[in-house]
């Protein structure tokens, strides 16, 4: 299909770049995290970022859902308002969903976003190779649950499903996945723990997106915000409910991924 001209994002791009000041840096989180209750804390985010004034009335948890809820919806509005083609707006609600959404992003040809989706696809496999691995899955119930279209071919997959770790980490020398496996394979076996694999995943889509600051025009600054966006909530959320559940600091900052800026 033919391409919208990236001239035609330039209003776009340009009302992104405003917002991107915005967020809020991974050290203010990790500030956050220190603090002694979730009043504390979100005050301490809320300083630092572009939300409503309603943040810094949370108390509880149903507050907190209710925030977040409110501020997702802005988010959408605001890609609708911005997202000039529809199959991106398709693609920015399915980022979680990426088996769905990389058939849309090749249609698109965006190729930035396209291999966004792909490295989504790959770490989501790595995450379910990784889980069986721990779990001792059955090879088929493994193979059943492979998605396709990432930059890691099946084949491939299936054949890591036979190797150890360690070995599985040799595998992955010739790609950019090789560290995260290696410092989550550690961690699970020093600390019995999946936080580096979680937030190494994180991490690697961030810095993926972060890469959508040098495109002067299209929809890739757009779609990264959205997603950092997003993130950043995600963020809000664990350290609000850390704060209410009085989840130790020292855990509590392990989980702390990082940001858009």
């Amino acid at each position: 299909m033919k391409k919208t001209s990236r001239l035609s994002y330039a209003y776009a791009v340009g009302r992104i770049r405003a917002l991107e000041k915005g967020l809020v840096e991974q050290a203010v989180f990790k500030e956050a995290s220190e603090e002694k209750d979730v009043a504390s804390a979100i005050k301490v985010i809320f300083d630092a970022g572009n939300f409503s004034d309603e943040m810094v009335q949370i108390r509880d948890s149903d507050e907190l859902d209710e925030f977040i809820e409110k501020e997702e919806k802005e988010v959408r509005r605001l890609m609708r308002e911005t997202l000039i083609e529809e199959d991106l707006l398709k693609v920015f609600h399915e980022e979680e969903n990426p088996g769905e959404a990389v058939t849309v992003t090749q249609r698109t040809g965006y190729s930035f976003i396209h291999d966004y989706i792909r490295h989504r696809l790959d770490l989501g496999n790595l995450k379910i190779l990784f889980r069986a691995k721990y779990s001792g899955f059955a090879r088929e119930k493994f193979e059943s649950l492979i998605l396709p279209g990432g930059f890691l071919k099946e084949k491939f997959m299936l054949q890591c499903f036979d190797f150890s770790f360690t070995e599985i980490g040799e595998k992955l020398r010739a790609t950019p996945y090789k560290d995260l496996w290696e410092n989550a394979a550690d961690a699970l076996a020093e600390h019995e723990t999946f936080i580096n694999l979680e937030r190494g995943i994180e991490d690697f889509l961030m810095a993926f997106l972060k890469k959508a600051k040098y495109i002067v025009f299209g929809p890739e600054p757009v779609l990264a915000y959205g997603w950092a966006k997003k993130r950043e909530l995600g963020l809000v959320r664990l350290l609000g409910i850390g704060k209410i559940n009085q989840i130790p600091e020292k855990l509590l900052k392990r989980r702390i991924s990082a940001t858009y800026v």
